[in-house]
């Protein structure tokens, strides 16, 4: 029940200050009010005539000119409030860093393979004699060199790698007595052409 109390008591002063400050703002107004029908009843101001007298003197002293100058006072409107313009500050110069040529790339010389004749004539040297033989040459030389034996052709293949030169290859596939007038015989010297140039 006190927390009743106090709560009613609180708001009962909160409306109090805000009846005040009402009243505050309503005095402002009214003042407010007052100036701008006191601003608008003004009556406009009226231009004043002002004659000035203005002597001149010409070259002879002993004569005089008077000159009546009429000047008329007109209210200028109001000039409008120009914004200043935002300084600009200034950017701070650099030197350039100074420009560099590159060193032109060293060209190593390229070294041509001559091809030699037999190469025109044989193909491209291979390291692997089974590098030069393509699936259907493999097929062909199991077929018809070695009576379908593909243990006996990889043996001898590989002990064919192993030799230093093409007359050692030739005295090496002698033994096994093959046709040579066929056609797959000549194929296969090709092979070995290719693997010892």
């Amino acid at each position: 029940m006190e927390e009743l109390v106090k709560y009613f008591e609180a708001l009962e002063a909160r409306i109090a200050a805000l009846e005040e400050a009402q009243q505050t703002n309503e005095a402002v107004i009214a003042s407010l009010e007052a100036e701008v029908e006191e601003l608008k009843n003004r009556p406009a101001a009226e231009p004043q005539v002002v004659e000035k007298v203005v002597e001149k003197i010409v070259e002879k002293p002993v004569e005089v000119i008077k000159e009546v100058v009429k000047e008329v006072m007109v209210e200028k409107p109001a000039e409008p409030v120009v914004a200043p313009e935002p300084a600009i500050e200034p950017v701070p110069v650099v030197a350039p860093e100074p420009v560099v040529a590159p060193e032109p790339a060293k060209e190593e010389p390229v070294i041509a393979e001559v091809a030699s004749p037999k190469a025109a004539v044989y193909g491209k040297a291979v390291d692997d004699i089974r590098l030069a033989i393509s699936l259907g040459d493999r097929f062909l030389y199991q077929r018809e060199l070695f009576g379908q034996n593909a243990e006996l052709m990889q043996k001898t293949l590989t002990e064919l790698n192993e030799l230093g030169s093409f007359d050692e290859a030739m005295s090496y596939i002698s033994r096994f007595g093959w046709d040579t007038e066929s056609n797959t015989y000549q194929q296969f010297i090709v092979t070995l052409h290719r693997r010892f140039g």
